[in-house]
């Protein structure tokens, strides 16, 4: 466990209804036997209601879950995680199939997680908040990094694991020749990494941050394929700046060095100019700095989000 969990479960009391992630921010709990007709009624927004679908089904079942955000206009089909995942393994020349596996793995975390984290809500796995104390990065709250590195390479070792999905993780299913699945689990795992390259992941939630969490998040959204196009920043990102993870834990760690309020400009600017433009929600609205200094925190998560499509590649030999 980390450092001070103590402290963590009085600061989770206080933030953990306000602390939301991505696009949807409910979990299922519990593992239960299911039927394609349970998989169908799978209801996110219910923690009571989530199901563990068997692998058999995993990449099917991810496929139709995709089909069915794309094609509405749904919260739980935020065009993010599998537009990052998506672009950065066509960069690195993975083939389409196995992009598309990868793809639509990364958007199930924020709809569809099992594992301790449901015990009390799927917030903490989706964080790692950070904090100065003397001038040093000090973890407060949140295990992003043992989603990331359980779902690539089994138990991280924490009281907690293994916190890969259903149990399992990509080195498995690649070291018995499932490269569908242990693709799936990679694209699955990238989204821990792409949540903490943003600043409402790593950062201590003053007033401002935990009431309109939900308004920034909605303010990319609305602007990843109009107005600002922030998709755009995405696919402008050369492979080659894809930055090199040799530690699944030390890669998440140095990622929310770079996107904390108070350890990084870029991060701060973005939301501060957030705050002074209103609080937009629109396409197109906004101010110049808070576009400016959030799409570069949008190419820090495309370098890392394709930084750990490679670690896990190389890792596993699997390119």
């Amino acid at each position: 466990m980390k450092n001070n969990l103590s402290n963590s479960i009085v600061f989770a009391t206080i933030c953990c209804s306000l602390l939301t992630i991505s696009c949807s921010k409910e979990a299922p709990e519990g593992d239960k036997t299911v039927t394609q007709t349970t998989v169908d009624q799978a209801n996110p927004k219910n923690e009571s209601s989530g199901i563990i679908t068997p692998e058999d089904q995993l990449i099917s079942f991810s496929a139709k879950h995709y089909q069915k955000n794309d094609s509405q206009n749904s919260k739980y089909g935020c065009p993010a995680h599998k537009n990052f995942v998506y672009t950065c393994a066509k960069k690195l020349g993975i083939i389409e199939s196995r992009a598309i596996i990868m793809r639509n793995a990364a958007e199930m975390p924020d709809t569809y997680q099992s594992g301790l984290d449901n015990a009390y809500n799927q917030q903490w796995s989706h964080a790692y908040i950070v904090t100065s104390l003397f001038g040093s990065m000090q973890w407060l709250w949140g295990d992003a990094d043992d989603d990331f590195y359980d779902n690539l390479n089994g138990d991280g070792g924490e009281l907690e694991s293994p916190e890969g999905y259903n149990g399992m993780y990509a080195g498995y299913y690649y070291a018995i020749g499932n490269r569908d699945l242990g693709d799936w689990y990679v694209g699955y795992a990238c989204h821990y990494i792409t949540d903490v390259s943003f600043v409402l992941h790593t950062s201590f939630p003053g007033a401002y941050m935990a009431l309109h969490h939900f308004d920034y998040e909605a303010w990319i959204d609305s602007n990843w394929t109009a107005g600002h196009n922030f998709s755009q920043v995405v696919n402008n990102v050369a492979s080659s700046s894809f930055y090199t993870i040799t530690d699944a834990k030390a890669g998440i760690r140095s990622a929310v060095r770079a996107s904390n309020y108070t350890f990084s400009t870029n991060p701060k600017l973005a939301w501060d100019n957030y705050v002074s433009s209103g609080f937009p929600t629109g396409a197109g609205t906004g101010n110049s700095n808070c576009v400016y200094y959030t799409k570069k925190m949008i190419e820090e998560a495309t370098k890392w989000t394709g930084g750990a499509i490679k670690y896990a590649l190389n890792k596993y030999n699997k390119w």
